[in-house]
């Protein structure tokens, strides 16, 4: 039991890093949280839900794709 622990939790902070630096996967993972709870579990899954997509950058997301856009981008 504790060599299965031990390999779980490599990859648990690889998963943390990912869920601090990637925009939208935690909200993708969130939202299977939300899909697969029950009851009052869901309710509290929908709420950390919400309180992830409040926390994205939406500004700094329009800002890049507005950069991406341009045609001195692509030249």
């Amino acid at each position: 039991m504790k060599q299965r622990c031990i390999l779980y939790k490599p990859s648990q902070i690889w998963f943390r890093l990912i869920r601090r630096t990637y925009p939208w996967l935690p909200l993708i993972i969130q939202t299977r949280r939300v899909i697969f709870a029950c009851d009052n579990q869901q309710v509290r899954e929908q709420v950390r839900f919400w309180r992830l997509f409040y926390q994205l950058d939406f500004a700094g997301l329009i800002a890049i794709a507005i950069d991406l856009i341009q045609p001195e981008f692509w030249v």
